[in-house]
């Protein structure tokens, strides 16, 4: 056959997979609504999409966010330093915040919570963003009574909670010692689309608790996730698929 009566099968496969593709996109972005300009207009829907949501993200946003992860992992120290020239040069909230998040990656917990508990003032004194980013740093610094009160403050802002900040609520209670609390909101999250880090401490603590059976269900329903998933997804998650399996494996024996 012509190689010219195989283009417009082509072009029904790349228009597709570039619905499929921003789709997913948009997902990730909370703006599911642009599902329908994809699907009911595929041509205009994907060029419109790309220009307007798409190559902005990724030229302000995908590719910044990338690189700077990175250079946090490779060298921590570096990146303190440079968010401490940039708050030197630029004092805002924001970046306080990223510096004190820095702090945080580079293992010093106390200097992030000083410098969080420093944007608590005027108006950002209940800034839902300033309150969570005090929340983990107290967590991560062993402060648990503040670190509680800061998240206490936070859900009484009637705002939606992430679903990080969920997981983060999970762990203060379980940290503090508050095994129900713990256990209600690990439950919440296991049951949404939080990822495998929430349902995976949700069957250690129900393990610690003598749950067993419980337990050791959620861990297989982690594997069968994982091998419906894509690669991207599981590498992601390899960190607490590993548990998953290494739980499983010690049961058999």
């Amino acid at each position: 056959m012509p190689f010219y009566r195989w283009l417009p099968w082509l072009y029904v496969a790349a228009t597709l997979a570039a619905q499929v593709f921003f789709a997913v996109h948009a997902i990730r972005q909370g703006k599911a609504w642009w599902l329908l300009i994809l699907f009911l207009f595929p041509g205009v829907g994907i060029l419109v999409y790309f220009f307007a949501e798409y190559l902005p993200s990724v030229r302000s946003g995908g590719l910044r966010s990338a690189g700077r992860q990175l250079a946090r992992r490779l060298n921590p120290a570096a990146e303190v330093k440079r968010l401490e020239d940039e708050v030197a040069l630029s004092n805002t909230v924001n970046n306080r915040l990223a510096l004190a998040d820095a702090y945080l990656n580079a293992g010093r917990g106390d200097d992030a919570v000083a410098l969080v508990r420093t944007c608590l003032q005027g108006i950002h004194e209940d800034d839902p963003r300033v309150l969570g980013a005090l929340s983990r740093a107290c967590h991560a610094a062993g402060h648990m009574d503040e670190a509680r009160d800061a998240m206490e403050r936070l859900k009484r802002q009637g705002t939606m909670l992430t679903a990080s900040i969920q997981l983060l609520d999970a762990r203060i209670a379980e940290d503090s010692g508050d095994v129900e609390g713990a256990l209600r909101a690990y439950a919440v999250l296991a049951r949404g689309a939080a990822g495998e880090e929430a349902r995976c401490r949700y069957a250690l603590l129900l393990k610690r608790v003598g749950r067993e059976d419980e337990a050791y269900a959620l861990f297989e329903e982690m594997l069968r996730h994982a091998r419906v998933s894509s690669g991207h997804y599981r590498r992601e998650e390899k960190k607490w698929l590993d548990i998953a399996r290494r739980e499983l494996k010690e049961r058999s024996r």
